[in-house]
């Protein structure tokens, strides 16, 4: 092994003798000689570890650790343990590096400029064979612009996402103590978190570094150990909060409100729900009275399971008032959700209006003109210009008009309970 080692690349391994040769190749070919290579295999019951040993027969700077299966997270803590590189990278077992060069000239870019990190391009990769330029960081680079890269700030780009584009400084880590949570999902963006708030700049070169394999079966994993990510959400909600990181505060209100809701909201349970009221605390304490469509978004998804798990209905709120029937405007997400907690546990007959969905199982759909003749109440679900709209069907509409968000509220206060 070289008596100094530039880079380590650290690779948890578990069950992926499909991919895995092929992202070995990708890293014993890149032509930095003052490489180690750490697979930590994190419990496999397939021949992952077989072929671990195959290639640390061929090339001596690969090392291989075994453990019961703890996760992806705790595999990579291993492998930072042991590291003994000035730089790390982080490589999933089913991805690839794409650029042969990529770690040479990272690394000497980082020695040349004295800087801790180092980032590159991404792609990715689809079951069918179609690979597809992903978009962050190449409006720096377009027409040829910047070939000797950018240097950027990381407060001015705020995203916690895509930490294997990057290579780190392994004394940074060490002086911060910085490692990756015991979490099964989203442990991953704390670590980067945690390490670009340590640092002022950083250093993006345009050239095609990662490769991620896009599948069917990581897009699904979104909805298993939510718990885990959503206490990885408020552990980055709190560094968010405290370094005044207004732009990550929001895309951590869009990660639970929009790319994890649906997993959310099927395996909602009481420990979900505290984790949400301690989301929401953090990411909305300052109380702004104009707030983003994502922090909205978040309060709407908050009332929704209070009233799920109190037991408050919005079809008895309705019921109570000697209503037979209400409006649902706009079918989008919330408005699905709110027919559905309109039907349930009551006899209301409810209707849609949308412009662009004319119909939907269960309810007919009509113009406001047209619904407006079967009920008095309509409830306006869209989250952008949730006022305004509310505000312009006040103007035709023959009857009530309630800003969803402030029904969920006005119920839960009320404490409607589910009679059924």
């Amino acid at each position: 092994m070289e008596a100094d080692i530039k880079i380590s690349i650290i690779i948890p391994v578990y069950n992926a003798e499909r991919y895995l040769k092929e992202c070995l190749e990708s890293v014993v070919s890149q032509t930095i000689r003052q490489k180690e290579i750490l697979c930590i295999d994190d419990g496999s019951s397939d021949r992952s570890y077989q072929i671990l040993q195959q290639y640390r027969q061929r090339y001596p700077y690969i090392r291989i650790f075994r453990q019961e299966n703890r996760g992806a997270g705790e595999a990579r803590n291993v492998g930072l343990r042991y590291a003994e590189g000035q730089f790390v990278s982080f490589l999933d077992a089913d991805d690839l590096y794409i650029d042969s060069q990529a770690l040479e000239k990272m690394v000497q870019t980082c020695e040349d400029r004295g800087g801790p990190v180092c980032a590159g391009l991404r792609r990715y990769y689809y079951e069918n064979g179609t690979i597809e330029d992903y978009e962050l960081y190449r409006e720096y680079f377009e027409g040829g612009r910047n070939p000797e890269g950018v240097v950027l700030r990381f407060r001015d780009h705020q995203d916690e996402y895509f930490y294997q584009n990057y290579i780190y400084e392994m004394k940074v880590i060490r002086e911060k103590e910085i490692y990756f949570p015991g979490y099964k999902r989203y442990e991953d963006p704390l670590f980067f978190l945690k390490y670009m708030v340590s640092i002022e700049e950083y250093v993006v070169l345009p050239l095609e570094f990662y490769g991620y394999r896009f599948s069917d079966e990581a897009a699904g994993r979104k909805e298993t150990y939510l718990e885990d990510t959503l206490k990885g959400i408020r552990d980055n909600a709190v560094i968010a909060d405290e370094y005044h990181l207004d732009k990550l505060k929001d895309v951590l209100a869009y990660r639970v409100s929009e790319e994890y809701l649906a997993g959310i909201i099927k395996n909602a349970n009481t420990e979900i729900l505290e984790l949400l009221r301690e989301i929401k605390t953090i990411l909305l304490r300052d109380n702004r009275e104009e707030k983003t469509v994502s922090e909205k978004s978040l309060e709407i998804v908050c009332a929704f399971l209070e009233g799920d798990f109190h037991g408050s209905c919005l079809g008895a709120y309705f019921e109570k008032q000697g209503k037979t029937g209400v409006a649902v405007y706009g079918l989008g997400k919330f408005g699905r959700m709110t027919v559905e907690r309109l039907r349930k546990g009551a006899a209301l007959k409810v209707y849609g209006v949308d412009r662009k969905v004319k119909e939907l199982e269960g309810i007919e759909v009509g113009t406001l003109e047209e619904i407006n003749k079967k009920c008095d109440s309509i409830i306006v679900t869209p989250v952008k210009g949730n006022k305004e709209i509310a505000a312009d069907i006040k103007k035709v509409w023959c009857g009530n008009v309630y800003g969803l968000y402030e029904i969920l509220l006005k119920i839960e206060g009320h404490e409607i309970k589910d009679h059924g």
